[in-house]
């Protein structure tokens, strides 16, 4: 009874199967083919293996292995070190190593820069025949060929030649949830459990003892692909020792040789074939066979993988590697009409059915099964159909260059220019909320088609901005929106408003119109989009985010994101909660959008949510739900790095590195090996083509260096010190891993800047000056007591020499005086032969000036400074002898300010004798009939050789050009006389009385 249950399963299954398949048979889907000419080593892929490193490894038929980082190849074969070429399974260990299993020469371990082959000699069972490697939780290597079970632990390898289970011919390896291992092989399916061995085969419900795959579901059952029997569902609650195994038929042919079995992120099911490409099986119970008509390269699929972002990967038999992109993206090349590069509209009918039309071949429908071609052959009145709309009573309508059609119940029915229209090309058709057909036509304006009368608005009979209608919307006020190629028109309450001065358009052809869950409107326009917000017309450009500012579509989808179609891709906009643009993302041919360019207006949303989209490549549908983020950071690593871009043997500085990467630890470099190159690459095989990188090398960089595409990074002439290197990445969402890869090294300092080279140069140049200043004090103090006795016998006679000049100066001096003092007395005595008043003047003026002089010398002798006078005391007694010598009449109040300064005899006897005249002729002149009066003295030093000499009177004051005057008294002559030897200049103040102003350089002796 229960295999009568399981027979009539499988054919319900089987007939819901073909029906299925039939119906999904032409969708595409997005993939890309990696193959000999992108650097596979061979095109037929045996195995493919994720690392813990985040690297694909690709084992070939005869190309050895691949290593792959989602952007290249890098290739390994027996050169390298590999037992063979033909590599039938790859597994890692937990140390890191990777073991391969080649059909002939053993297995090989690689740990990154050493490969290690195991073989019979090892106590392998046998070197050839390997068909799958697995690591177990204890890491212990299980390695099942034709010969049957070996397993590597601790360094040995155990066989099991001998045991009648495990020496059958064992295809795949793996485990299951309850720890427990599973074993296909030819003899059915073996669990390997802590208690027991348990096998089963046909005899207990297998339709083939040939297992060639076995997988755990979510559930726990396990799902078992078979040779040449399809696949079957072991139910896991049947799996115990009474052995009353319970099946459950899969919906895939039961034919069929099962490769590989995959669970993907989506929990859908994916059996590859030998020779019939993939079965897909959704969560619906639904089944797509995907083969070569519909995306593959090839229908041999060997193995499958789901790599730790998701992402599934197909190894063929003679096409290379295939990586499915992403499941929001569907492509309908097969269907007639679904590849047309001229579709400008979609529409769903009542009945499911898809339509679509063309810019030249007419309409197709689609009803999941076939296809009808509508076209002027049959049913159109032209082949050029722009739009299509569907009323609320389910009939459709449709734009033609031949005039309105309308479709209901296989009957097409044509408006022209007979029935009222005003011209029978038109671009496009619009039902508003009442349920009325609007109509945009190609140069004759808009028409509302309403209770079966059409009435035309055009540029004539209103204020419509322009007779080209292009698209025609209905806001949430009830609005209608019409974009024309001047700009965009809205008619509310039976009133056109034009707006095609309004400024913030970029342009003024209205392409498109939507409005946002904001109550927004978004026109589009071929160099920008323009937003519009009740008051301000606002262009969002490329400068946004848009791909392009080509738009040839705008439109709002059920959760309120809009989506842009233009030349260079698809976009689209989120805003956030206060209606503002929060990102918008781009899709072009690396997203899966493979399209690209789109077509005008050609996008419709039908109730499930799923965007169809005509573009130049055809159809294509857009699933959000299947639009999933990457939410994986790149797997960073450093990969080599260079010394003067060359590449180096590192283990020559030393024994201490890192595995895989081979680089040093702790790296010391010489002062000249200071210019160095990192090379790093980010693995992320969602969108490897969108990684960038961010680094900086510290302490020498203060910030991170700015994204970019570079996987390289060199620094030159780099100063001794120690150094860290840093580099992170982040994938195409912007998601940066959270911790940077990093590498460690040291320049040493050349020998003279290095710590204990300082401290010989300093020992030696301490010792140096050591003995130096000790030879130099010895020596000084020798050259000291031949100086003392020298500086002792020369002082003496300087002693006696300075005393004799002394006495030799002060005599002369002296004599000088007294020999003026003779003349000054010569002169009195003849002075007193003659009675005449003028004569007698001037002999007292005479003896006057020799008094002067003569008082410079008495000074001179006087004091102990033969060289110097003080200035002030000299001025003194200049001043007090001449006040004696007058006898005048009058209180002299004398207001003498003197710097501290001292003169030689050749500034002082030129000062002496001006001050005698300026003196004398106040003592003459100033004070006449006057009781009291004032003699100015002042002498200011402005710098080290320059002096400012003030003297004068308050008296009554002498002519005010006194100094001008040619003709003038010898006093004053002589004053002039005096200030020029003293290089002086002298001049008037315009002050009570008579005071000059002398300012002069103390003279120097030559």
């Amino acid at each position: 009874m229960k295999k009568l249950k399981k027979n009539i399963t499988t054919k319900i299954l089987l007939i819901l199967f073909i029906l299925v398949s039939n119906s999904l048979f032409s969708q595409s889907f997005d993939f890309k083919n990696y193959n000999v000419e992108d650097g596979l080593s061979q095109s037929e892929v045996n195995v493919i293996f994720q690392d813990s490193r985040g690297y694909l490894w690709i084992g070939t038929s005869g190309g050895g292995v691949c290593q792959f980082d989602g952007i290249t190849f890098t290739q390994y074969s027996e050169k390298d070190g590999l037992s063979g070429d033909m590599i039938r399974a790859i597994t890692e260990d937990h140390d890191g190593n990777l073991w391969f299993a080649s059909t002939l020469g053993g297995i090989t371990k690689y740990n990154g820069r050493k490969f290690t082959i195991y073989n019979e000699s090892d106590n392998l069972l046998y070197s050839s025949g390997f068909n799958t490697l697995f690591t177990d939780d204890k890491n212990r290597i299980w390695i099942g060929s034709n010969f049957g079970l070996s397993i590597y632990e601790d360094g040995y390898f155990k066989n099991f030649e001998n045991n009648a289970l495990l020496s059958a011919e064992i295809y795949q390896i793996t485990t299951d949830s309850k720890n427990n291992t599973l074993l296909a092989t030819n003899k059915g399916l073996v669990i390997l459990s802590k208690k027991d061995t348990l096998l089963i085969n046909t005899s207990n419900g297998l339709p083939s003892d040939e297992i060639k795959y076995v997988i755990e579901d979510k559930d726990g059952n396990y799902l078992i692909g078979t040779k040449n029997k399809g696949a079957i569902k072991l139910l896991s609650g049947s799996v115990d020792e009474k052995q009353n195994f319970e099946f459950t038929s899969l919906p895939i042919p039961n034919d069929i040789s099962i490769t590989s079995i995959l669970i993907d992120n989506d929990n859908e099911i994916w059996f590859s074939s030998n020779e019939n490409g993939v079965y897909l099986l959704h969560s619906n119970f639904q089944v797509t066979n995907i083969t070569k008509k519909n995306g593959l390269k090839n229908n041999h699929i060997s193995n499958l993988l789901k790599d730790r972002s998701g992402n599934v990967w197909l190894g063929t038999s003679g096409s290379g590697l295939i990586k499915l992109g992403t499941k929001a993206f569907t492509y309908y090349d097969n269907i007639n009409g679904f590849d047309s590069p001229a579709i400008f509209s979609i529409i769903r009918d009542d009945n499911n059915h898809l339509w679509v039309t063309t810019g030249d071949d007419g309409i197709f429908e689609h009803n999941g099964l076939k296809t009808i071609h509508y076209n002027k052959n049959n049913s159109l009145p032209s082949n050029k159909v722009r739009s299509s709309t569907k009323d609320n009573k389910g009939n459709l309508w449709f734009a033609t260059n031949g005039g309105l059609i309308k479709y209901k119940d296989g009957i097409f029915k044509k408006y022209t220019k007979e029935q009222g229209l005003p011209s029978n090309e038109i671009r496009s058709v619009f039902f508003d909320s009442k349920n009325r057909l609007w109509i945009g036509t190609n140069g004759s304006g808009i028409v509302l088609f309403e209770n079966n009368i059409f009435k035309t608005y055009n540029t004539k009979n209103c204020e419509l901005s322009h007779d080209y209608i292009h698209t025609i919307y209905e806001d949430s006020q009830k609005n209608i929106w019409i974009g024309t190629g001047l700009g965009v028109n809205k008619f509310s309450n039976n009133k056109f408003t034009t707006y095609s001065n309004s400024k913030g358009f970029c342009n003024y052809y209205i392409g498109s119109i939507t409005e946002d869950k904001y109550g927004k409107l978004w026109f589009g326009t071929d160099r920008c989009i323009v937003r519009y917000d009740g008051i301000d017309f606002k262009p969002v450009t490329i400068d946004n985010g848009l791909s392009s500012n080509v738009i040839y579509f705008l439109h709002t989808d059920l959760k309120g994101n809009i989506w842009v179609g233009t030349n260079k891709g698809l976009d689209k906009i989120t805003l956030n909660s206060y209606g503002q643009i929060d990102r918008i993302k781009n899709y072009g041919a690396l997203e899966g959008f493979k399209g690209i360019e789109c077509n005008s207006r050609a996008i419709y949303e039908d109730k499930k949510g799923i965007l169809w989209i005509g573009t130049i490549a055809g159809l294509i549908s857009f699933n959000p739900a299947e639009d999933k983020s990457n939410v994986f950071e790149p797997i960073i690593h450093l990969n080599k790095v260079k010394l003067f871009f060359e590449d180096v043997n590192w283990l020559k500085y030393t024994k201490d590195y890192k595995s895989w990467n081979n680089l040093p630890n702790d790296l010391v470099l010489d002062n000249n090996e200071n210019h160095l190159t990192f090379e790093f690459s980010g693995i992320n095989l969602t969108h490897p083509e969108y990684v960038q990188y961010s680094f900086k090398l510290e302490p020498l960089d203060k910030d991170w260096f700015p994204s970019t595409k570079k996987t390289s990074a060199t620094y030159s002439n780099l100063p001794p010190g120690e150094y860290k290197f840093l580099v992170k990445a982040r994938n195409n969402e912007g998601i940066w891993t959270q911790e940077a890869a990093s590498f460690e090294f040291t320049i040493t300092s050349p020998l003279w800047q290095t710590w204990w080279f300082y401290l010989i140069i300093f020992t030696i140049i301490g010792y140096i000056l050591f003995k130096v200043t000790t030879f130099k004090e010895k020596r000084q103090i020798e050259i000291s007591k031949e100086l003392e006795k020298k500086v002792r016998e020369r002082t003496i006679l300087i002693e006696k020499q300075r005393d004799e000049k002394e006495i030799l100066l002060k005599e002369i001096h002296h004599r000088v005086k007294n020999n003026l003092q003779v003349i000054n007395s010569l002169l009195s005595i003849q002075s007193s032969y003659t009675n005449d008043s003028k004569s007698l003047a001037l002999f007292d003026e005479a003896k006057n000036r020799i008094r002067s002089m003569a008082l410079i010398h008495e000074k001179m002798y006087q004091t102990g400074d033969l060289a110097h006078i003080d200035f002030q005391d000299y001025i003194l007694a200049l001043t007090d002898d001449l006040i004696r010598t007058y006898s005048i009449n009058t209180d002299i109040f004398l207001d003498i300010k003197i710097d501290e300064v001292k003169f030689d005899i050749d500034t002082i006897i030129p000062i002496g004798l001006l001050l005698n005249e300026i003196i004398s002729n106040t003592l003459k002149y100033a004070f006449i009939d006057r009781a009291k009066g004032k003699i100015i003295i002042h002498l200011t030093q402005i710098d080290d050789n320059t002096f400012s000499l003030v003297a004068g009177d308050d008296g009554v004051g002498m002519e005010s050009h006194i100094l001008e005057q040619e003709d003038v008294s010898l006093g004053m002559e002589l004053i002039k006389i005096f200030v020029e030897q003293l290089d002086g200049t002298i001049e008037r103040l315009e002050q009570k009385g008579t005071v000059y102003q002398i300012d002069f350089k103390s003279r120097k002796k030559s």
